[in-house]
């Protein structure tokens, strides 16, 4: 399973920076458009904002493997052993929970905005919205992955 972690961490990585350089060169394109040459393209602005929101949302994801995410650390620094273990599963359950949610949310999302497309770039909105339910799924995987790795009492890399 750490095999596959790795594999998938390492894809996500690629991605973001992919998404984060087509955003500096979208804004770069804006600017550029804008002050030097006096008519901004319409379609930077839109891409701009999708890839910077697919990054958002791909990170939670990465968040979760890496253990970046919010969590009750100042209850968990507070107890130790068994009740300790209880709360991170807790926590875990939660987050595992917000995973699903925001799995079914983004299918709901994708089926709203089905036949819809992006003003400016026309994009299909399904192509916009996907990146939630994927993220979703990512999300339950990873905190899957963590929990097993826990309890065969790995160390839980920050791949």
């Amino acid at each position: 399973m750490q095999k596959v972690d790795h594999l998938i961490m390492k894809v996500l990585y690629y991605v973001l920076g992919l998404l984060m350089l087509a955003m500096v060169l979208a804004i770069t394109a804006q600017v550029i458009s804008r002050y030097i040459f006096g008519s901004p393209f319409t379609w930077t602005e839109e891409l701009g904002r999708y890839t910077f929101i697919w990054m958002s949302i791909l990170g939670m994801a990465v968040g979760v493997k890496t253990l970046g995410h919010i969590a009750l650390d100042i209850l968990l620094k507070s107890v130790r052993g068994n009740v300790k273990k209880v709360l991170q599963y807790i926590i875990n359950i939660l987050v595992a929970g917000f995973g699903v949610l925001f799995t079914f949310s983004g299918i709901k999302m994708m089926e709203i905005g089905s036949g819809q497309n992006s003003p400016s770039l026309s994009l299909p909105m399904e192509f916009v919205y996907i990146i939630i339910p994927i993220s979703g799924v990512l999300i339950v995987y990873f905190v899957i992955s963590n929990m097993i790795q826990d309890l065969k009492g790995k160390e839980m890399p920050n791949s």
